[in-house]
């Protein structure tokens, strides 16, 4: 794995249109100056006190592990929220120093298992392919590994909402020749880039309003879920690899990412069924990847908010 890598390639494209963004990129070249572990027991520091005063974002967690592991007790629950704020902290700082993960650094500190799936479905089989994963672990990382040491990738966000912040982070996260497809142009682009036998990563494990999914067994509670990696799996002919990065709880900053075998999906079945089914699958595998390591995932999220008609509200008063 690997090959020649740009000195830089974070700098390239850098532009000043604004005073404001000038300040934020120096205070940026800053942050990047102090080293990796000063700076993430900063902003873990950081993110334990807003832990203190965000009470919103405790009961939406308390609620979701509440539903997830119902015979959970609140020390243990408590446990898990605080590691939550703690791993957004050292994930926000290994962010900040992405550029400087270079080939030799990723050797140092991430383990890749499972490539070989998704080098099959692109190589082997000639086939599209996409890797469905979850607000789990450091998971800008999981992109940026990928495209460091194996091959330049596609994935959707939403763009943020500071256009400052926006052009800082998609910087960022195409440092290593990957591709950031917005959300609102997705479904064109991502059928481009699978046509190109470029891998394609999407985001599983939001809420979604009713008509842009299906209500899929989520732990012990069906939540909504987006049914668009599924159709276009279908549409498409393209393999659906899992693919998780997990940090090492000994080793503050080494990860393991993971791959897994294509979910099985059959273009026989009819369409409506196999798009639920393949739906389900995707949140079995999620599923899967939390309980094995239940601090890495974002419990703020309300992930359960939509519900069927006539079902009560889940977060009453935390809207």
């Amino acid at each position: 794995m690997g090959g020649d890598l740009p000195d830089d390639p974070c700098a390239a494209g850098r532009r000043f249109p604004g005073v404001k963004e000038k300040i934020a990129r120096i205070f940026l070249r800053f942050l990047e100056s102090v080293p990796l572990p000063a700076l993430a027991s900063f902003c873990e520091w950081v993110m334990l006190l807003v832990h203190f005063v965000d009470r919103k974002h405790r009961r939406i967690a308390r609620i979701n592990l509440g539903i997830a592991f119902p015979e959970m007790g609140d020390a243990e629950a408590d446990r898990i929220i605080r590691a939550c704020y703690r791993q957004m902290g050292t994930s926000a700082a290994e962010f900040v120093h992405i550029p400087k993960m270079d080939a030799a650094y990723i050797r140092e500190h991430f383990r890749i298992e499972g490539v070989e799936y998704t080098r099959e479905s692109l190589e082997g089989r000639n086939q599209p392919a996409m890797v469905m994963t979850g607000h789990f672990g450091n998971w800008e990382l999981l992109s940026h590994v990928y495209g460091k040491v194996i091959a330049p990738a596609a994935f959707i966000v939403r763009p943020l909402k500071s256009g400052i912040l926006d052009r800082i982070v998609t910087e960022r996260r195409e440092c290593a020749g990957n591709t950031v497809i917005r959300k609102a142009d997705s479904a064109k682009e991502v059928t481009k880039v699978l046509r190109k036998r470029i891998l394609v990563g999407i985001l599983i494990d939001q809420n979604v309003d009713r008509h842009k999914g299906i209500l899929a067994d989520f732990f012990t509670r069906k939540a909504y879920t987006t049914f668009g990696i599924a159709r276009l799996a279908l549409a498409m002919n393209a393999a659906i690899h899992p693919g998780f990065i997990f940090r090492d709880p000994a080793r503050k900053f080494h990860h393991v990412l993971r791959f897994g075998p294509p979910l099985q999906i059959d273009p026989g079945a009819p369409r409506d069924e196999e798009v639920a089914r393949v739906t389900r699958r995707c949140n079995e595998e999620l599923e899967k990847a939390i309980r094995e390591a239940p601090d890495q995932w974002m419990w703020f999220h309300r992930r359960w908010k939509t519900r069927p008609v006539g079902e009560p509200e889940i977060y009453e008063g935390l809207q």
